[in-house]
């Protein structure tokens, strides 16, 4: 192509088309979301209604709750009473035999020992040496008897009470003791030591 022909075509390109490439460039402006602000306000609205949802639940259990608490408090002595257990033969015996003895302080006193004798360590083994009770320990001890025994248990009283003298125990008599001085005594029965500990 001669530069004429070039001349020639640029002369015929419209003016407005020449207008229309000097122009800057517009920039389409997207249209708005507003999809995001509504998805927003919906997880809100969920949030709260979840929440009152679960706090009247939580109302209503408690009432729920308080409602038969109160219900069964009414029912409660009836039933109480059907279900009552019968009663211990053995601790009302023993409480008819101390009531025969008649004097008030003696009669405490057996009832408390009488009580601690049944609850406390039911047929556990017990030795009251110098004023002290010592019980029947649980551990597996290694004891020599390197010196004479401090002393003979020479009193027994019935296996379910508690000794009320010095060198007595719920096990038997005969048998030798050692007082170790650390709250305990060992006490060799039938050919084994026994550790005893005081409560």
């Amino acid at each position: 192509m001669t530069e004429r022909e070039l001349f020639e075509a640029i002369g015929h390109v419209d003016d407005d088309l020449i207008l229309a490439a000097d122009a800057p460039l517009k920039k389409r402006r997207k249209p708005p979301v507003y999809w995001r602000q509504l998805v927003s306000v919906a997880a809100c609205a969920c949030i709260f209604l979840g929440g009152v949802a679960v706090w009247q639940s939580d109302g209503f259990r408690k009432a729920n709750m308080t409602s038969e608490a109160a219900a069964f408090a009414d029912d409660a002595p009836e039933e109480a009473a059907e279900i009552a257990p019968a009663p211990d033969v053995p601790m009302l015996s023993a409480a008819a035999l101390q009531a025969d003895n008649g004097d008030a302080a003696a009669k405490e006193g057996a009832a408390k020992d009488s009580a601690e004798s049944s609850i406390a360590l039911g047929l556990a083994r017990c030795v009251q040496i110098d004023g002290v009770r010592y019980f029947e320990s649980p551990k597996v001890i290694d004891f020599i008897a390197n010196r004479d025994p401090d002393g003979v248990i020479s009193d027994s009283v019935d296996r379910d009470a508690f000794p009320e003298t010095d060198r007595c125990s719920n096990f038997g008599t005969g048998y030798s003791y050692w007082v170790t001085g650390d709250n305990a005594v060992v006490v060799e029965i039938d050919g084994e030591y026994c550790e005893f500990e005081a409560n």
